[in-house]
């Protein structure tokens, strides 16, 4: 499972935004608390574990990448599998 392409996938499909790189920020395409439920929800049904919401908003650590590096620990620490493939748009 490539985490970062699934939370790609999963922020171009609630926010909108495209063209997102392991860099981008949930905040600077847009994101905010109404659609973070939306996002976490997809992550959950997709990954099988949730991150912290508060990380979302953190400066330093709310990029696709830290994003995708939180689940995949979440996912170590639980033994969570991913529940659907992602397939990733080119």
């Amino acid at each position: 499972m490539n985490t970062e392409a699934t939370v790609i996938q999963i922020l171009e499909d609630v926010i909108g935004a495209k063209q997102l790189t392991p860099e981008t920020r949930f905040l600077d395409i847009g994101g905010n608390s109404l659609n973070l439920v939306a996002v976490l929800k997809q992550v959950k049904e997709k990954t099988g574990v949730t991150p912290p919401p508060r990380q979302f908003f953190d400066k330093t650590r709310s990029t696709v990448a830290a994003i995708s590096a939180e689940i995949d620990a979440l996912r170590a620490k639980s033994g969570a599998a991913a529940t659907a493939p992602v397939a990733v748009s080119a």
